[in-house]
């Protein structure tokens, strides 16, 4: 066991609890949090101890991602980067594939992630096809929930015109009746090379690949996910091609951020067979959170709202039947699972809580921890039963940046209500942020400044009310996340006994606005007490 204890000062500790969130040094041994305090109280305490000297910087908890997609997250970052606005316009779109199809293998696929045809008219599939040639085109749509395929796609799976749009999802049809190229939701899984079989339970994006390839996305999203200042993320789709994945990253050791995976709701049964529930596995990488679908995307246009309050002319996805989803969520919930569910408008949150409500009649139990995610659209009455059954609310505060302007064109002033935090902390809801990576920028310190800012890309303030401090915003990205994964026992705060898991920082947080927090930089991320990233101080 280690015996040198290090004491961090000469800057600001944030430690995570809220009796006394600010302090002025920090003391660790080996992997554990051993002091926090006055500089000259710890130096007193761990006589002989050596200093590492902040240099007028910030220390944290290391920041946790409650909801990402972390090996989706690698793959992107080695895919074609449609994202806006580096892709503008059609025409933009067209000399990226066409750019790859240049460099790439005859024959081999063309992936891409990040389009948002919101911005502009995606192209004919006539004009996929001329640049694409005969590499299959795969490009994710910056939801994840939809994908952009050429003929070549569609004739070798077999859909046509004629096909059937499947549970959940739809092929997206021109006015003559012909294939675009577009599915939406779990049409994805009708048209790519999938490793697993999800049916209607989510947007199948879980392409095949060697495991090989998927450990080296492990590794690269990793990499990035800790020079970002993560120490713990919760991926929030995970099947077997993943899990698969992450078990063999660690036995490599090339998994350095703690993992927790959300296994999709298909799984249900093959669980119940062998008598598992999470949460089960260690602090490093466990089973967390039975992940659901409730409806499909804001930012797709495809999430469930009430008559009148949501997107004009665009059709709502269902991954369930709604009396099926109350039914499979009450399922989950006497099987012992605690459970997330994706529920973007007001219409499918409310189908969300009557799912929990149902569970906590026929079963109910201490701690049962149930989380929304995204929750979007949720109306006053719907944040009253949220409270009612200690519901975690996992929102993304980038998406008010990145997608806002569409939100605003689409909505008008309702935009103002999408994730309405204030409204939610003072009727009692715990609100997380988190990135929901690959969609928008995994860097905690942008979901932060954009939960204190809530601007749009074009400078419109959405819901100024709603806005959070920079206390709030922090507690939501460490301790309150920590709970939403359940790690709160070793992770989130800076107290003795809990894990040497440390973000540390250029400046001093406590004095920067939301852009120059943005910009500060990550000096280093530690793990259980180990570098991870940064310059050498330990």
């Amino acid at each position: 066991m280690e015996t040198l204890v290090r004491i961090f000062a000469n800057g600001a500790v944030f430690t995570g609890i809220r009796d006394a969130p600010w302090t002025e040094a920090l003391a660790i041994r080996g992997a554990d949090v051993v002091g926090t305090g006055t500089h000259t109280d710890l130096r007193r305490t761990f006589a002989g101890a050596l200093e590492v000297d902040l240099d007028g910087g910030t220390v944290l908890p290391g920041f946790v991602d409650a909801h990402n997609h972390f090996l989706s997250t690698g793959e992107s970052l080695a895919s074609i980067d449609l994202r806006y606005p580096g892709v503008a316009s059609s025409a933009d779109l067209l000399a990226r594939i066409r750019d790859a199809a240049a460099t790439t293998a005859a024959g081999e696929p063309i992936g891409g992630f990040g389009f948002d045809h919101a911005r502009y008219a995606l192209p004919p599939i006539a004009q996929l096809d001329a640049v694409a040639g005969d590499h299959p085109l795969h490009l994710f749509h910056t939801s994840g929930h939809h994908v952009l395929v050429n003929s070549r796609v569609l004739r070798d799976a077999g859909v046509d015109d004629d096909t059937p749009d499947p549970p959940g999802g739809r092929f997206e049809r021109d006015a003559d009746g012909h294939l675009t190229g577009l599915c939406l939701d779990t049409a994805c899984g009708e048209v790519l090379p999938t490793a697993v079989d999800v049916g209607s339970h989510g947007p199948n994006f879980h392409v095949r690949e060697s495991l090989d390839t998927l450990v080296a996305a492990v590794a690269r999203a990793d990499a990035a996910f800790v020079a970002a200042g993560l120490t713990s993320v919760a991926d929030a789709q995970v099947t077997s091609r993943e899990l698969a994945a992450y078990r063999e990253a660690r036995a490599r050791d090339v998994l350095r951020i703690r993992t927790v995976c959300m296994p999709l709701s298909h799984q249900l049964e093959d669980f119940a067979s062998i008598g598992l529930v999470g949460p089960f596995g260690d602090d490093r990488l466990s089973i967390g959170h039975l992940k659901l679908y409730a409806d499909g995307t804001l930012t797709g246009g495809t999430a469930a709202f009430s008559d009148g309050l949501g997107f004009e002319n665009q059709a709502a996805s269902f991954f369930h039947e709604p009396d099926d989803l109350v039914a499979l969520i009450e399922r989950a919930w006497v099987a012992g699972w605690r459970i997330a569910v994706h529920a973007q408008g007001d219409r499918a949150i409310s189908l969300v809580l009557d799912g929990f409500e149902a569970g906590e009649r026929t079963a109910p139990r201490r701690d049962a921890r149930p989380r929304i995610e995204h929750a979007g659209f949720p109306t006053p009455r719907a944040i009253e039963r949220m409270r009612a059954l200690d519901v975690v609310a996992v929102s993304q505060p980038s998406y008010l940046h990145d997608f806002g302007d569409e939100y605003l064109a689409s909505l008008g002033d309702r935009a103002g209500e999408l994730q309405p935090w204030r409204d939610e902390l003072e009727s009692g809801v715990r609100v997380v942020i988190s990135s929901d990576s690959d969609v928008v920028s995994y860097r905690p310190l942008t979901t932060v400044a954009n939960a204190m800012r809530r601007e749009t890309r074009d400078g419109v303030v959405l819901g100024a009310q709603h806005r959070l401090s920079l206390e709030e915003a922090l507690f939501a990205h460490t301790a309150d996340a920590a709970f939403a994964v359940g790690l709160e026992h070793r992770i989130g705060s800076l107290e003795p006994g809990k894990a040497a898991d440390l973000t540390i920082l250029s400046g001093d947080l406590r004095t920067l606005d939301p852009a120059g927090l943005e910009a500060t930089d990550v000096v280093a991320t530690i793990i259980d007490g180990r570098p991870a990233f940064g310059r050498a101080l330990l």
